[in-house]
């Protein structure tokens, strides 16, 4: 084994002094597991944001707010988002479609043909 010198021991304890030193600061700038300049909400707040990023105040599609956030969160996010909001927020679910009319036999009557209209010469 080589002996060391000063110098060695020195560039070691320097090693050591930046190992820890920069742990600390970095433990010192995200207390309590909250990233820096990390908002502290309520799961209120969150939802009302993401409410109103994903819906107009009329329950119409934000389409340039869903498209940053599905930027953002990715599509596994965007659907938790999206399924959260929906059960704290129902009006604003999709209503689901009429039922057909079942005809005799029991499966559903065929929708009537659309009118054709003839042009004209």
């Amino acid at each position: 084994m080589a002996r060391q010198t000063i110098l060695d021991e020195v560039a070691n304890d320097l090693a050591i002094w930046l190992d820890q030193t920069s742990t600390q600061i970095a433990l010192a700038m995200s207390p309590q597991g909250i990233a820096p300049f990390a908002a502290p909400l309520s799961e209120t707040q969150k939802l009302e944001y993401y409410r109103d990023q994903l819906f107009n105040p009329d329950g119409t599609p934000n389409m340039p707010g869903r498209t940053q956030q599905m930027a953002r969160l990715g599509p596994q996010g965007f659907r938790q988002v999206y399924g959260s909001v929906i059960k704290a927020y129902p009006y604003l679910r999709v209503p689901t479609p009429p039922m057909a009319p079942q005809s005799a036999a029991g499966a559903p009557a065929e929708p009537p043909a659309p009118a054709v209209q003839e042009e004209g010469y």
